[in-house]
């Protein structure tokens, strides 16, 4: 009998806002992605792992660690930063 298990990263995009970068310090589309790693057992996903959150700059590409919670609520802590409008 075969068993075929693995283990693949995994990156899900949960949302994307428009503020400025703390990086660059230029107004960019900032997207907020979930990584983490995926089980996966006789070909069938089963569950996602080790998960971690940041915010990436489009402009840049400069990347900083999230909580869940300021994952989850991307608005809360990106009001200070938003541009206008």
């Amino acid at each position: 009998m075969f068993l075929f298990i693995g283990v693949f990263p995994r990156e899900r995009q949960l949302a994307t806002l428009r503020f400025i970068c703390e990086y660059c310090r230029m107004p960019a589309p900032q997207r907020v992605i979930e990584v983490g790693s995926r089980l996966w057992l006789f070909f069938i996903p089963t569950f996602t792992f080790s998960r971690r959150y940041v915010v990436v700059c489009s402009n840049c590409g400069g990347a900083t660690e999230l909580t869940a919670e300021q994952a989850r609520q991307p608005e809360g802590w990106a009001a200070a930063s938003r541009l206008p409008g």
